[in-house]
């Protein structure tokens, strides 16, 4: 009976078959020769239990459908058991006060405009997310997740926050739109489901930001129609639109470019470009970490470039491209050493999707009511926290786990 079972344990493919059979006593024979040993009893329930185990269907994990120059993290589950990426956190909470400051010194008059490249955080968010959704999702449709559902998830985690911050622009939008002959209650009505509207100068004149989760939606579709394309077609697509977002930048003079009607392939450019690039070093880098000592400069880098780059040169739009060419992907890299402040990086992840959809109404709000830039600024990061707060406390109310800011 004990080779029997291990013959079950090393072929899990054989078939159940039937009970083994225990013959009755004879009765020309005493019982004590017939009973089961209570080793072997308990061999016997073994067995049974094991039959029953292996009754159920085997689940195997797919092979990666798409060839065999993903490396096999790529495919190794990274969803809500998955390590939280600390720096990643700290570096999307740098990216997302640069926006809130570059606004601020547009807004209000007098004050400095210390981060006139600021709009270069956009780009490095395509590549965080393109980082990111592969290294969470792509192992899910390889196991079977329906492209619509991962599309709806991803509506679903970004359409609230930022039809909130649609909301609160309602009573500003005439001003907004000052001198644009416009039925204002369409432009509204298309900006709050995350459309761009065709009328006004701007896509998105209900939420300015919005332009940018438009085209992270639109890049978030294409991926789950398109996850299975092999890793060397990925790269080809992202040298294209290289090329595309160096005309964008050569014709332009610079990369703020996407959130104004007539931009729409710009804005195209610029997700292709910086999205597939987070794609491909998911692929090829996986969690790999650089010397802990790397993330100082990552952190410091890119608010650093925000602010210098324009001193140097501001007319150049090579700084613009440089930056999504040549500095966007190490910082983020770095970010993947960083293991300390993890307190303060989580914070600072989880701040970063709120105050990057609601600061701009904000800003409007705190203008409105006669507060300076900083104190503005100020509250645009307190609002965002009790927000963060109380989606926190709604998602334990509905039994959900709380999620991180992607």
């Amino acid at each position: 009976m004990g080779v029997r079972l291990l013959e079950r344990v090393e072929k899990p493919e054989a078939r159940i078959g039937p009970p083994i059979p225990i013959q009755p006593a004879s009765p020309t024979k005493s019982s004590g020769d017939n009973l089961l040993t209570p080793a072997e009893c308990r061999a016997l329930r073994h067995l049974t239990r094991l039959r029953k185990a292996m009754a159920a269907p085997l689940v195997q994990r797919p092979k990666p459908p798409y060839g065999s120059d993903v490396q096999a993290t790529s495919f190794r589950p990274a969803g809500a058991g998955a390590e939280r990426l600390h720096g990643l956190d700290a570096l999307r909470g740098i990216a997302a006060m640069a926006v809130v400051v570059m606004h601020a010194s547009v807004l209000f008059p007098g004050f400095p405009d210390l981060f006139p490249r600021g709009y270069l955080a956009v780009d490095f968010f395509f590549m965080l997310s393109g980082y990111v959704m592969a290294r969470t999702y792509e192992a899910r449709l390889a196991n079977g997740m329906p492209a619509r559902r991962f599309f709806i998830a991803r509506y679903k985690r970004l359409w609230p926050t930022m039809a909130l911050g649609g909301v609160l622009f309602i009573p500003f939008l005439a001003e907004g739109t000052r001198g644009e002959d416009l039925v204002l209650w369409k432009v509204a009505l298309v900006n709050l489901v995350l459309l761009p509207n065709p009328w006004a100068g701007n896509y998105f004149a209900l939420n300015v930001p919005g332009w940018s989760i438009f085209f992270e939606l639109v890049a978030n579709a294409a991926h789950a129609l398109l996850w299975k394309a092999r890793t060397w077609l990925l790269g080809l697509l992202a040298g294209v639109s290289m090329v595309g977002l160096a005309k964008a930048a050569h014709a332009f003079g610079h990369l703020d470019l996407g959130s104004r009607n007539g931009e729409l392939w710009a804005g195209l450019a610029r997700v292709a470009t910086a999205y597939t690039m987070g794609v491909l070093t998911w692929r090829l880098w996986g969690e790999r970490r650089l010397d802990p000592l790397t993330a100082l400069p990552a952190l410091v880098a890119m608010p650093l470039w925000f602010a210098v780059a324009d001193k140097i040169d501001g007319t150049n739009w090579l700084w613009d491209i440089a930056f999504v060419a040549f500095v966007a992907l190490p910082v983020l890299l770095g970010g993947l050493a960083m293991t300390g402040a993890q307190a303060i990086s989580r914070w600072a992840g989880e701040l970063s999707f709120p105050i990057y959809a609601i600061h701009y109404p904000l800003l409007y709000w705190f203008r409105a009511a006669g507060l300076p830039a900083p104190a503005a600024i100020a509250g645009c990061v307190v609002a965002a926290w009790l927000l963060v707060l109380v989606q926190q406390n709604w998602r334990t109310a509905l039994g959900r786990p709380a999620k991180g800011a992607t």
